[in-house]
């Protein structure tokens, strides 16, 4: 018997069909998964020579209305996937615009609490792409062939983990960022390296850049919620203090995260200083302000600058070299999972690399 893959469609770009609205014509959500499955069948029966590839439909939706929810019926089905039905590997389609998000909810989720230990013993392979699978020239039918091979790869060296396959590259599912909107080279790891190449040798995987299978572990121990209320501000300048503060005196929000300008740079003069909002809320209103960058390849926590000292000092959190989608994914982890109660907890997470998320800030 082949080995089985599990191919969950869930959205995006790659399965949708054109529409013509009053003088446009427009990308929608085909009504059921029928088209793109029978689109798929040529690329399947060809791959079926080595595994068996079995279909299943979970959402058409634009991956623009993703939610936590999607995440964790995700989380939920890859469990199954592997703990009861013997599946060597689950490859999912998805939308490009969100892709990033679920990929690191994913890999937070499916590795776990401990970063010493994961229960995950099969590859997640996620693609998109920027042209639906049945346009000719584009990216969709090339992406989809290539999520296979790669998985099947990862499945023959015994990688464990979730990775992304875009293009001509393989990536760390919890480093991506959409870079682009047009290209076909779309994703970027900024801050750690590509783990996979795919030319025209084939699918070469870098498994030191990866987590491996290990025999120890036993059934897959999730880590599967996703928090609420959590505030998300890129700086610029002229930033209000008082529309940040409104937010955390009003109540309702559980975490405020800001991008700042460069590599955890605020405001610290003037009408316009933030420092005194990031001191009340972490001091007064218990509320985590974490403080990344809005910068492709920069990083939070070197704090080089006065302007990156002093909000660190005043009890902001530096998030390091998380993207700045890692921050906002992981803090809503962190929360929804129960690992944090105060400020120092906070800190020390964000300083703890679960899934590959993070370079270690361990000393």
């Amino acid at each position: 018997m082949h080995r089985k893959i599990l191919f969950l469609y869930n959205g995006g770009t790659i399965g949708q069909i054109p529409e013509k609205r009053g003088d446009s014509v427009i990308l929608v959500p085909p009504k059921d998964s029928e088209i793109f499955r029978k689109a798929c069948e040529p690329i399947i029966k060809e791959l079926n020579q080595k595994s068996e590839i079995i279909f299943e439909f979970v959402t058409a939706k634009d991956s623009s209305n993703m939610t936590p929810n999607d995440w964790e019926r995700l989380i939920f089905r890859i469990k199954k996937a592997q703990d009861e039905e013997g599946f060597a590997g689950v490859a999912i389609a998805h939308g490009t615009d969100t892709l990033a998000y679920t990929s690191t909810a994913l890999s937070l989720a499916l590795h776990g609490k401990n970063p010493e230990q994961s229960g995950l013993r099969i590859p997640v392979c996620i693609t998109g792409a920027q042209n639906p699978i049945y346009q000719s020239g584009g990216d969709g039918k090339f992406n989809l062939e290539n999520l296979f091979r790669v998985l099947n790869k990862a499945i023959d060296l015994g990688v464990a983990d979730v990775i992304v396959n875009f293009w001509n590259k393989v990536f760390l599912g919890c480093r991506i960022l959409k870079i682009n909107e047009k290209d076909f080279d779309a994703f970027a790891s900024p801050s750690y390296p590509v783990v996979g190449t795919i030319d025209a040798k084939g699918v070469n995987l870098q498994t030191h850049l990866l987590r491996k299978k290990s025999n120890a572990a036993g059934t897959l121990l999730l880590a599967p919620k996703f928090g609420r209320g959590i505030i998300s501000f890129e700086l610029t300048p002229g930033t209000d203090p008082n529309v940040l503060a409104g937010f955390v005196t009003g109540g309702g929000i559980s975490a405020l995260i800001l991008k700042s300008l460069g590599e955890g740079n605020v405001c610290n003069e003037g009408q316009y200083n933030l420092i005194p909002v990031i001191k009340q809320a972490s001091e007064e209103y218990m509320t985590p302000i974490f403080i990344t960058t809005k910068f492709v390849s920069g990083g939070a926590g070197s704090a080089h600058y006065e302007t990156g000292y002093e909000p660190i000092k005043a009890g902001g959190i530096p998030c390091y070299d998380h993207t700045d989608v890692a921050v906002d994914v992981k803090v809503r982890w962190l929360i929804g999972n129960g690992l944090c109660s105060t400020i120092a907890d906070y800190k020390k997470a964000m300083e703890t690399n679960y899934a590959g998320e993070v370079t270690s800030q361990a000393k």
